[in-house]
């Protein structure tokens, strides 16, 4: 619609008045006083209304309104204020168009701003506003100033606050919510709020740790990225006394998913290519923390090494799916965390503590074999072993475990370290359990 240059539409909308989209005034500064009547809380209304007049010396305009209900309100959006405007006056209200759009009013003050009956717009005096029950009204009590005279006086005026509740549904992205201590925080802007709202979701499982790994909450709702939000916004005299709300994939989020949760980031972590780096042995912090170069947000989630471990098992079939849980599980020292290596595969080095010896054995993702690196214990700390590992670990890297194995045979004996491979013979075989045998080989060298 192409608004004539001396018309406007206005929006009346959360106890404001909207002169273009971006520049509105509290109705407080109108001769629409809140004190004195409000609109209905959760409404808009949009006028049509003609420039009177303008005084640029303290920015007052004047307005009469040309059609209450406007139905091509299309120019709103790109109207635009040339002046500033500070205050707005109203030309006399016609009450059949106005009151339909009130939620309180007091009869006695906004008689100064509606047409009287005198006025073409008004048929007879029935039209006229009287007490109603959206009314707040002035009672009148006798007071005695001496024996012979009495007068009336007005009452102390009392109103009753008006209640209402708003309700909204709406969709929210993962990646744009807040995970705090016990909720979840979004942002919403409604067209009858003039300020958008701060929404809370209570959840008691969510850790603001979450906050860092949001974008994988998602893959937990068959990859939808937005969750749902039913809000129920009490007002009290069209302010927010509070606001409830709830989500049904938010209340889903409990032990089980965050586990859930965890397994999804470890799996894409160990699919991901790292960032270049120089080590081959990773703890579980370091490894979580490869992927992001962020010490807060890589293992936001507090993932062990076991919850690394079982992530990487998961539910496929694994040739050595024995061997790497009996590792883990039995033969795996309390005093020392499992590391993990990348390159050349996803694997796992464990550590075992026997009488005489130190024993780092080292587990590919279906793998052929173990392999096993013993250490004399008077030969130094298992820190230093481990590093040494490390560096036996990253020089096969670069030449191949194939290259390893037969180079190994030919280099001088060392006393304080032996080597040895051993093969998971019969991995795979529907007749034999190639375990017993792997195990018993095992055992013998852990001495």
């Amino acid at each position: 619609m192409n608004t004539p240059d001396n018309q406007r539409i206005i929006r009346i909308a959360g106890g404001s008045i909207f002169l273009s989209p971006d520049e509105s005034l509290p109705l407080g500064n109108t001769t629409l006083d809140p004190a004195i009547m409000r609109f209905r809380p959760g409404k808009e209304f949009y006028w049509l209304a003609e420039i009177v007049s303008y005084n640029p010396g303290n920015g007052a305009v004047t307005l009469r309104v040309l059609d209450y209900n406007a139905a091509d309100i299309s120019g709103f959006e790109n109207q635009k204020i040339r002046r500033p405007v500070k205050w707005v006056q109203f030309e006399m209200l016609n009450w059949k168009k106005l009151e339909s759009q009130l939620a309180f009013y007091q009869t006695r003050m906004i008689l100064g701003i509606i047409a009287t009956e005198t006025d073409d717009d008004w048929d007879d005096d029935s039209d006229f506003p009287e007490i109603g029950s959206l009314e707040v009204h002035e009672a009148y009590e006798t007071i005695v100033i001496d024996d012979d005279i009495q007068m009336e006086t007005p009452a102390p005026e009392s109103k009753e606050s008006i209640r209402e509740t708003v309700y909204e549904s709406f969709s929210h992205a993962f990646t744009d919510a807040v995970f705090d201590t016990g909720c979840v925080r979004v942002i919403k802007k409604f067209r009858w709020s003039p300020d958008p709202l701060s929404i809370t979701i209570e959840n008691s499982y969510i850790l603001p740790e979450f906050d860092l790994i949001k974008s994988f909450f998602y893959k937990m709702f068959g990859g939808r990225k937005r969750f749902e939000v039913k809000a129920a916004i009490h007002l009290e005299d069209g302010v927010i006394s509070r606001i409830e709300a709830t989500s049904p994939q938010i209340a889903a989020i409990n032990e089980t998913m965050i586990e859930g949760v965890k397994r999804a980031q470890v799996l894409q972590f160990i699919r991901k290519q790292p960032h270049q780096t120089d080590k081959s042995l990773f703890t579980a912090d370091e490894f979580m923390e490869l992927y992001t170069g962020d010490d807060r947000k890589g293992n936001a989630l507090s993932s062990s090494e076991m919850d690394i471990l079982m992530a990487a098992l998961g539910g496929k079939e694994l040739r050595n799916r024995k061997q790497i849980e009996y590792l883990a599980g039995k033969l795996q020292s309390p005093a020392q965390k499992i590391r993990f290596t990348l390159k050349p595969d996803f694997g796992f080095v464990f550590f075992t503590e026997g009488a005489t010896m130190n024993h780092f054995c080292w587990e590919l993702l279906n793998s052929h074999a173990t392999y096993l690196w013993s250490f004399s214990k008077n030969a130094g700390k298992p820190e230093r072993q481990f590093a040494k590992v490390e560096t036996i670990i990253a020089s096969i890297r670069e030449t191949g475990r194939e290259q390893y194995k037969s180079s190994y045979r030919y280099l001088p004996p060392d006393p304080d370290m032996h080597f040895s491979l051993i093969y998971h013979k019969n991995a795979g075989s529907d007749f034999i359990d190639p375990f017993p045998e792997w195990k018993h080989r095992l055992l013998e060298r852990l001495i």
